[in-house]
């Protein structure tokens, strides 16, 4: 509880502003992923002026706005037999 207390209070200083006005502005930050035939890739939202603004305050990197492209496969998915042991 202290360590988070702690965490807090540098982040107001260092951002000269609420934990509660930071956290609004960091909520609206979003990750969604799209999808095509060709694969899958997580893209974040652009940040606002506020948000990078609390990055560069806490001497944060923006983060990438996409990674990890996953491709499609190429095989069809199997169908696991799930009809149990048959009789003859």
């Amino acid at each position: 509880m202290l360590a988070r207390a702690a965490l807090l209070w540098v982040v107001e200083n260092a951002t000269d502003d609420t934990w509660r006005n930071i956290r609004h502005e960091l909520d609206r930050l979003h990750l969604v992923t799209l999808a095509t035939t060709d694969g899958q890739v997580p893209q974040r939202s652009a940040l606002t002026a506020g948000q990078k603004s609390i990055l560069a305050a806490l001497k944060l990197p923006e983060p990438a706005r996409s990674s990890n492209f996953t491709a499609a496969s190429t095989e069809p998915p199997r169908l696991s037999d799930d009809r149990g042991p048959r009789s003859a």
